[in-house]
């Protein structure tokens, strides 16, 4: 009898398990994929900052936005901040660093909600203005093909410059702060394409630094708010191209291009380097 028993109490509890996987499996199935993207932010020590993100549905020819789901905020892997996105899909989070650094900031939809998205990484930038800042064109980066790491999915493809990881980490280790910008002067087609950049440039192990977005001004318009915050030290930049050598030289900026472009096409007042071995020689 007592053998009886407990066939009956394992065939409930069976029972029981199966019923809670095939709710959950109901549950999962019905979310609706989403997208959820992160802008880097930049700020001083003891100062406060907006970290902003935006959740959108998946739908045919776009995307829609997804409001009063809990997004989660994580910095460094710990625990900040719930907030809920507005009719926008858009949620901003507000945070008081105390040290200056770089920290990875993770965002993530809470489990219960009805929209599912992978979590995204961003960085926050928390920087002294004294400590000169270097833009880097993402090209100088990238050995040519047919895509750049900030379109979606070329990141796979993209490999880097030889020694450009290495020589940039040594500039950045003990004098600068690095922005890294796209030459487009396009925005991408989606957002989510930023994240490519950032996760391209940790896979090959590049310096941390600040990911501008691509906007209609392009690297004019990336300059321009760079100095409207207050930030007078970015007076550097390595490009490849000479559309943007000449828009940083415009802003008077010290500029070397790598690798050296042909023979009249280099800017007047820019330097050459033939390899990125060559680039702290000029600097």
């Amino acid at each position: 009898m007592a053998a009886s028993l407990r066939r009956r109490l394992c065939l409930l509890r069976l029972i029981l398990l199966l019923g809670w996987v095939l709710v959950s499996t109901a549950e999962a199935m019905e979310k609706t994929p989403g997208v959820l993207t992160v802008g880097d932010a930049l700020t001083l020590p003891n100062q406060s900052v907006r970290i902003e993100a935006q959740l959108g549905g998946k739908a045919p020819g776009g995307s829609f936005p997804w409001g009063g789901v809990s997004l989660h905020l994580s910095i460094d892997g710990k625990p900040v901040a719930t907030a809920k996105t507005d009719d926008s899909g858009h949620v901003s989070f507000e945070y008081l660093p105390k040290m200056r650094g770089n920290y990875v900031v993770t965002v993530s939809v809470d489990d219960a909600a009805s929209v599912v998205a992978e979590k995204t990484d961003a960085t926050l930038c928390v920087w002294e203005r004294r400590r000169p800042i270097i833009l880097v064109e993402m090209a100088a980066l990238v050995q040519p093909v047919a895509a750049t790491p900030t379109e979606t999915g070329a990141e796979a493809s993209a490999n880097p410059v030889p020694d450009a990881a290495e020589e940039l980490a040594r500039l950045t280790q003990y004098y600068y702060n690095v922005v890294y910008v796209s030459g487009s002067g396009q925005p991408p087609a989606e957002a989510v394409a930023i994240g490519n950049a950032r996760r391209w440039l940790a896979s090959h192990k590049f310096p941390p630094g600040f990911v501008a977005v691509p906007s209609a001004d392009g690297v004019n318009g990336t300059v321009e708010s760079f100095k409207q915050g207050g930030w007078a030290t970015m007076k550097t930049g390595i490009v490849r191209t000479r559309a943007v050598a000449e828009i940083l030289l415009q802003h008077r900026f010290e500029v070397v291009v790598v690798p050296e472009l042909p023979k009249g096409e280099m800017p007047r007042k820019a330097k050459a380097a033939k390899e990125w071995k060559d680039v702290r020689k000029k600097l």
